[in-house]
């Protein structure tokens, strides 16, 4: 089973393709209901796939998704922690709204959903972890500054978590 995160287009939707062309299952979150005509081709092929359409900006977005990966049965072996956006332009002109929401989006939800996931991949022995992170990462971003931030929190969050999972098979 794999689990990707914005997988209606871009790099989620390329990771999902990969996935199903070497015989993983799929549950697949978008926000846009694009994602349900992803899980329909994908799903062509004779896999399991769920397309969940789900806002995980929100606590509520994460916590469904968790439960439609319960639903499957068994815990991932790959968890894609891939959705994210990103808000340009100067930070003191930009919408406050829209860059708290890439902060929910980017960074507490990937945390929210990494926990209530990782630790029965962790309990399993087995699995994949993969954060979605950016070259912006690793420099300061200007005119990008909270995405550039969210990719470097993702960066750290993602090392931490691979020595803390070190040995567990994950």
């Amino acid at each position: 089973l794999a689990v990707v995160t914005g997988a209606s287009s871009g790099i989620g939707r390329a990771l999902a393709a990969v996935f199903a062309d070497h015989g993983y299952d799929l549950v697949l979150a978008a926000e846009d209901d694009g994602i349900q005509r992803v899980a329909e081709v994908l799903g062509a092929a004779g896999l399991d796939v769920i397309g969940v359409q789900v806002d995980l900006a929100t606590a509520e977005g994460v916590e469904s998704l968790a439960e439609h990966v319960r639903a499957a049965g068994r815990p991932p072996e790959v968890l894609c922690l891939n959705a994210g956006v990103g808000v340009g332009g100067p930070f003191v002109e930009s919408d406050l709204d829209e860059q708290l929401r890439l902060i929910a989006l980017d960074v507490t939800g990937v945390v929210h959903l990494a926990r209530l996931l990782l630790p029965a991949m962790v309990d399993h022995g087995l699995g994949r972890v993969l954060v979605t992170s950016s070259i912006a990462a690793v420099m300061p971003g200007p005119w990008l500054a909270t995405y550039a931030a969210s990719k470097a929190f993702l960066y750290s969050f993602a090392q931490a978590l691979r020595v803390e999972v070190e040995g567990s098979g994950v």
